[in-house]
């Protein structure tokens, strides 16, 4: 299916966006995810269910001050 990431177009056969996460993040990196603009809390990550043409964001975690 065609997926979009962080606005660039990825073909991918994940159907959850764990999987889809799991292939380009590695476990150590801090991430909050947005699938059509709706932000997906991570306890959910697994029940959600990407279809052809979503556009995913992938926000790193920065600290700072």
């Amino acid at each position: 299916m065609q997926l979009y990431v962080n606005d660039e177009p990825v073909q991918s056969e994940h159907s959850t966006l764990t999987e889809l996460l799991n292939s380009i993040v590695s476990a150590e990196q801090r991430v909050a995810v947005a699938v059509n603009q709706q932000v997906v809390p991570r306890s959910q990550w697994s029940e959600c269910l990407l279809k052809d043409n979503d556009r995913i964001d992938i926000f790193e975690s920065i600290a700072g001050g």
